[in-house]
């Protein structure tokens, strides 16, 4: 997220005193410009200021609503915790461009670009609130718009991360029958990073609402604690090289320069994680590949050093299910108890791999309807 709409946020969210205040502003109509300067006296100085009214009160919403009733501007120190000047005239450089029309929207603008501080312009007539910091514009939303976006894209991501779910849970079926294609690891990241990206949209609803997101902020940290590591340990598990990434979810860096629509695109997936060799989509289907084994060893929260000494060791999936207690103990980090929930782990896919194999050869045994 932008570090200036950090600041923005921080003192615009509903419910911050500042906000409260800009509110009463916009119920009764009236029109508003607030000035948060870092340098107030070499603003005066400079005549960037004429101050009207000197306050220097403590900040208080009741109070900012009675002083927009007066003509010019307000003018705050920069945490907006103090009122300075009431009444006051600004005099930003005339040279400086601005894409607005209004005089106040205009001024607001010119000050912001001049001072690199903040300013709240309230459109009266137009019933808008824009808000200025140094080059950046932003207009504030009502709190019923930004629940109901927030809501949107949340629901949105949760559905991805559903469907997500389902496609790791088939690649793990995959694995245990050691059939993964490629197009079934290309789906789960596709679908993974789909996810992360819809769910990184949220945040921007998130800030802008501060504390009174609620509920809805756990989702958005739920999404985020869980997928990110596990894209990050298919990618691990099927990259082409062994990639030396110490945690699995700084593995998404490999995509960073991805955006949506190459997201969707199996063969620049496979492309990112390696495979150059692959021309065309129907080749995915074909194409046959192994697990190295990151996913399942991730899964105990052992060290990554662990993790990486045991793949880097058995170098794939079906070789680390064969390994015996022994095996595990020479490998370095690896000692008994370590050994022992590597074993749990892989003693767990193996009776995962039974079931299947029993289901298989059950429904060969049924009887055929009508015969």
């Amino acid at each position: 997220m932008n570090e200036k709409l950090g600041k923005i946020f921080n003192l615009l969210a509903p419910g911050k005193p500042i906000r409260k205040g800009v509110d009463r502003i916009m119920e009764a109509n009236l029109g508003a410009l607030l000035f948060f300067s870092s340098h107030p006296e070499d603003n005066i100085k400079e005549g960037l200021i004429q101050p009207g009214f000197e306050l220097n009160c403590d900040f208080l919403p009741e109070k900012i609503y009675e002083l927009s009733k007066m003509d010019g501007a307000v003018v705050l120190n920069s945490d907006g915790t103090k009122i300075l000047y009431a009444n006051a005239l600004l005099n930003p450089d005339k040279n400086i461009p601005s894409s607005e029309t209004g005089m106040r929207h205009k001024t607001a603008e010119k000050i912001a670009i001049q001072t690199g501080d903040l300013t709240v312009a309230i459109s009266k007539r137009r019933n808008i609130i824009s808000v200025y910091y140094d080059k950046l514009k932003h207009e504030l939303l009502p709190e019923n718009v930004l629940f109901a976006r927030l809501n949107q894209e949340i629901t949105i991501a949760q559905r991805y991360r559903q469907s997500f779910m389902g496609l790791l849970e088939y690649l793990n079926i995959e694995e245990i029958k050691e059939k993964v294609s490629l197009r079934d690891v290309v789906e789960v990241i596709s679908k993974g990073m789909l996810t992360i990206c819809i769910t990184q949209k949220a945040e921007r609803y998130l800030l802008e609402l501060g504390e009174i997101a609620g509920s809805v902020r756990l989702e958005y940290e739920e999404i985020l604690r869980s997928v990110p590591k596990l894209v990050g340990s298919v990618i691990m598990d099927y990259s082409v090289e062994n990639l030396s990434y110490q945690r699995p979810e700084e593995a998404l860096e490999i995509f960073k320069n991805f955006g949506v629509d190459n997201l969707v695109r199996p063969l620049e997936v496979a492309k990112a994680l390696g495979y150059n060799d692959i021309e065309s989509e129907d080749e995915l289907e074909e194409y046959g590949v192994s697990s190295k084994g990151y996913r399942l060893l991730y899964s105990t929260n052992l060290p990554s050093i662990v993790v990486r000494n045991v793949v880097e060791t058995f170098k794939t999936l079906p070789e680390l299910m064969k390994a015996k207690f022994e095996d595990l103990t020479t490998i370095p980090g690896v000692g008994k108890r370590r050994a022992e929930v590597i074993l749990n782990a892989l003693d767990k896919k193996k009776r995962n791999q039974e079931e299947l194999n029993f289901l298989a050869n059950s429904e060969e045994k049924a009887p055929k309807v009508g015969t």
